[in-house]
């Protein structure tokens, strides 16, 4: 599976570039910012690059510190896309007070155990933006719910800069679940899968996703990919539907002093 991982690989470092608005070279890697969104965390991060060894993550923390704190960033991220080196580095950045996120990314490569009925359709913009404000609400108990609206008005920017598709299931008139398609060449990605609480149950992720492939597939794309936690239970749905492990990742991230209170 070494031709997905490659592929995935290229496909995601293109996406990096596109939704940054700045580089700025580090130590152990490269800095990917976006000046209009200094509190999306994801768009403000250290992809670590180089060879780590003999490195720790002390060091590495002390350069995320010097290029993320010069930006004037409050948060902390690094990414580190080769899951061994990552495994040796967790025990010292959880020691810092970093929390590890766990990542599998997952390929369809076969038919769902069942396709779903036709409760997802495709939505536009301003109604997915709509949607996923609600839904930063209700994410993480709440966490996202200040910046709710800055994290909705962002997938305006993804959608400027990507190819980039939202599909939704309805009840009485409201999408209660929705996610999104990112399209490069023939490479496609599922992201941002989401049920609001109440609705949760229904098999409404189900829809949405298998929705979005079968757009992927017809849009021409050969290989659709996304990414699950791998402590939560949605890879479990995202396996029945056909998507297999091809890899993992994993980033450290410290949030900004206010959110750890």
């Amino acid at each position: 599976m070494s031709e997905p991982r490659d592929r995935i690989a290229r496909f995601d470092r293109e996406m990096t570039e596109r939704l940054s608005t700045r580089t700025e070279p580090c130590r152990f890697g490269t800095a990917f910012f976006h000046e209009g969104f200094p509190r999306r965390w994801d768009s403000n991060f250290v992809w670590l690059e180089s060879d780590l060894d003999g490195v720790g993550a002390e060091e590495l923390a002390d350069d995320a510190d010097d290029v993320l704190g010069r930006a004037g960033l409050a948060h902390r991220q690094l990414y580190v896309a080769e899951l061994e080196r990552g495994r040796r580095l967790t025990a010292g950045f959880e020691a810092l007070g970093y929390e590890t996120d766990r990542d599998v990314t997952m390929v369809h490569t076969r038919e769902p155990d069942r396709w779903t009925d036709a409760r997802a359709e495709e939505i536009d913009l301003a109604t997915a933006k709509r949607f996923y404000a609600t839904a930063n609400r209700e994410m993480e108990d709440g966490a996202y719910a200040a910046d709710a609206e800055m994290l909705a008005d962002f997938h305006g920017v993804i959608a400027e800069r990507v190819d980039t598709r939202f599909f939704g299931a309805m009840l009485d008139g409201e999408v209660v679940a929705a996610c999104e398609l990112y399209l490069i060449g023939p490479t496609a990605q599922v992201e941002d899968v989401f049920t609001l609480r109440a609705q949760r149950g229904l098999g409404l992720a189900r829809a949405v996703v298998l929705a979005a492939v079968l757009a992927a597939r017809e849009a021409g794309a050969d290989l659709v990919h996304l990414y699950a936690d791998d402590e939560d239970w949605p890879k479990q749905l995202y396996a029945k539907l056909g998507f297999d492990e091809v890899d993992r990742s994993l980033s450290f991230l410290k949030q900004p002093p206010a959110q750890r209170a």
